[in-house]
């Protein structure tokens, strides 16, 4: 982030700590794509992102005017949003469907020809998701920030108050454990 869009972000900051509605929409909505790959990193169900994203939505409005330092915005709701993402994922475990269940409940009408091959991919699919959903927390955070919002290591850093190098190390070795657990699964196919 420029040191121009920092002053700008601090200053629509200021003004929703002076309750301007439109300076929080705006600073919702210009950070909204990454707080999203941040809530989902943490929980890993896509279906779930957009109820712990109201909460957190209510919490930075609740909250905005006990930000003591405007420029450092982004890591201030990082943190709301990673708390607000743990409290989902603790109370979610405890009232978990089983596996069998969900599946079961999902029933595929596809041609014949075009079932195989569809399967083939869901299953590539999920091995990687599982990879990605089995990763501990902090490459599991690096990795969809990096790749579902496409912000720079520097953003990234920013956002997770971590220095620039580690975004870089936690990147290589999430790609790393992503890739051996998958060409494991491969290899013992065969």
């Amino acid at each position: 982030m420029t040191a121009k869009a920092m002053q700008n972000e601090a200053a629509l900051v200021c003004a929703a700590r002076l309750g301007d509605k439109e300076a929080l929409r705006l600073l919702l909505t210009r950070n909204w794509a990454w707080l999203k790959a941040l809530v989902y990193s943490i929980i890993t169900n896509a279906d779930d992102v957009d109820d712990v994203l109201q909460d957190i939505c209510v919490r930075v409005i609740s909250k905005i005017n006990t930000l003591r330092e405007p420029e450092r915005f982004r890591p201030w709701m990082a943190v709301l949003a990673r708390r607000q993402a743990l409290r989902y994922r603790q109370r979610k475990s405890q009232r978990k469907v089983s596996l069998d269940e969900e599946v079961a409940g999902q029933q595929c009408d596809y041609k014949a020809g075009q079932l195989l091959e569809k399967l083939e991919r869901k299953e590539q699919y999920q091995q990687i998701m599982q990879a990605i959903k089995s990763l501990p927390e902090k490459y599991r955070q690096v990795l969809m920030l990096a790749y579902l919002d496409d912000l720079t290591y520097g953003q990234i850093a920013e956002i997770l108050d971590v220095p620039f190098t580690t975004v870089q190390i936690r990147l290589l070795r999430a790609r790393r454990m992503i890739y051996n657990k998958v060409s494991r699964k491969t290899t013992n196919k065969v």
